[in-house]
């Protein structure tokens, strides 16, 4: 028959289904990548973000989570990409993986079933193939068929265990060996193989009957001649030393010769008997671990065929990619309160919970800093002494850097905002303060300048006053156009 998909569900002997092996990673996989896309939609994500971010985290579980318990095993990697602390993601997970499992289940379940009802009746090409299928039942790795007297067994020739036959060829030898079945002995059950031991072992021998006066042992002589007195002939022995002289020295050579190429052959051939039995156990176990391990190669829902595994994911440049404004600025701001308040060991504490993306910002921050004061800043030497101590690669410190100077300018034109709001009526700085969490909010949309005017517009829309409308217009105009002309592509 040909090659079909991995089995989702199987029927259990009270004509129930339940999820094989595959099935229960099938649904752990979904039901991780509904939950990951719940936790950026309740952060408000753009839901093209969201898409793009769990379709980075499915090809990162395709390519590295081959079993249902190395979920939990990737949490700091699932953080990374989602941009989120680990401590986060394992929250959201504990409070609400079994509700979403159970719901993907239920619709993965509903699914195969439909599948199954409307398949096709399936073809075979042999009786045997048809056998197997139905029976789902396979012969044993290493196992051949071996001949026991009257029982046909399976046997292991490489550690000697042996698989009696079952059903009628069981009963059979059974009443062949006329071993009581279970009912009739109340012993415990002999195998057929002990069972056939028993009924072909040689009589045991009658013990001579031992008397008490030993008798007088015979002397090693009178023990040859007794024996062999038909052959000896009363010649002289002579002993020789070496190979004994004949007319035909040749044929011995030969027939040595011979006799040493046949062992050597079979030496090598059994070699390579063991040899090709170790391979095939070997290609057979790995066939067999991938059946049953291995379910990164077919995880859609409709179980389309998948790609081979995607090269490894540096999940330090997909970080990279997903870094927004809005991340920088409660990076920025968390800093400012340590500054704030003076608390340096708190400060190192919240330092040490940072992963090692999060601390490069921290650090490659200050050398902005020091750089817009024009302080002079080695920025290769800097990349490559960082690249040495952790996973990050110089292009994405680099990159970091490029970000840094772009979310700065971003917080630059946020702080003159506020000073030219301050610079308004009472009034108009009291609409301000209702309209700055929305204002924010557009302008960490940066660099995507067509939606941040969407927002925008919207913001104006709920101002009342001409003056003030007109007031504000200006003051998102100007700031608009100064990120533009700083902002790097």
């Amino acid at each position: 028959m040909a090659e079909t998909s991995k089995k989702v569900l199987e029927k259990k002997g009270q004509g129930e289904y339940e999820f094989t092996a595959y099935g229960e990673f099938l649904s752990y996989f979904h039901a991780h990548i509904d939950i990951f896309k719940r936790l950026l939609k309740a952060k408000k994500m753009d839901p093209a973000k969201v898409e793009e971010v769990a379709k980075q985290i499915k090809s990162y579980m395709t390519g590295n989570i081959k079993k249902t318990d190395q979920f939990f095993e990737h949490l700091p990697q699932f953080a990374t990409l989602l941009g989120v602390s680990k401590e986060e993601v394992s929250a959201y997970l504990n409070s609400n993986f079994i509700e979403v499992l159970n719901k993907v289940q239920e619709k993965l379940k509903t699914q195969e079933l439909e599948k199954m009802k409307n398949a096709p009746v399936p073809s075979f090409s042999s009786i045997a193939e048809e056998i197997v299928e139905g029976l789902h039942f396979t012969h044993p790795t290493d196992f051949v068929f071996a001949q026991k007297g009257i029982l046909m067994v399976l046997e292991n020739p490489l550690t000697g265990e042996i698989i009696e036959p079952q059903g009628l060829m069981a009963a059979s030898a059974k009443a062949a060996l006329s071993i009581p079945s279970g009912s009739e002995s109340e012993k415990e059950p002999v195998s057929l193989t002990e069972a056939l031991a028993v009924a072909n072992a040689p009589p045991t021998p009658i013990a001579k009957k031992q008397s008490l006066i030993p008798e007088k042992e015979k002397s090693i002589l009178q023990e040859i001649a007794e024996t062999f007195s038909d052959v000896l002939t009363g010649e002289r022995l002579e002993v020789k030393i070496g190979p004994e002289v004949t007319d035909t020295p040749h044929l011995e050579s030969n027939t040595n010769g011979n006799s040493a190429k046949t062992n050597e052959e079979y030496e090598i051939e059994d070699l390579e008997f063991d040899d090709s039995s170790d391979s095939e156990s070997s290609q057979t176990n790995e066939t067999h671990s991938e059946e049953h391990d291995d379910f990164s190669d077919d995880l859609g829902i409709e179980y389309e065929e998948e790609t081979p595994a995607p090269p490894p994911v540096d999940l330090n440049l997909i970080r990279l990619g997903n870094y927004s404004v809005k991340e920088f600025m409660d990076l920025v701001q968390t800093i400012t309160t340590y500054q704030t308040k003076g608390d340096q060991v708190g400060y190192q504490n919240w330092l040490r919970t940072l992963s090692e993306f999060d601390k490069a910002v921290v650090s490659l921050r200050t050398q902005v800093l020091k750089e817009q004061k024009n302080e002079v800043v080695d920025w290769n030497s800097l990349f490559q002494m960082m690249s040495s101590k952790s996973e990050l690669k110089p292009d994405v410190l680099k990159g970091i850097v490029k970000k840094i100077k772009n979310f700065q300018i971003v917080k630059l034109t946020l702080d003159r905002m506020i000073q030219e709001f301050k610079k308004g009526s009472p009034e108009f700085m009291q609409i301000v303060k209702m309209a700055w969490p929305h204002i924010q909010k557009s302008f960490y949309e940066v660099p995507n300048y067509q939606q941040v005017q969407t927002l925008l517009r919207g913001i104006l829309s709920r101002v009342n006053g001409d003056a003030q409308k007109k007031e504000f217009s200006k003051i998102f105009t100007m700031a608009l156009n100064f990120i533009q002309s700083k902002f790097q592509v």
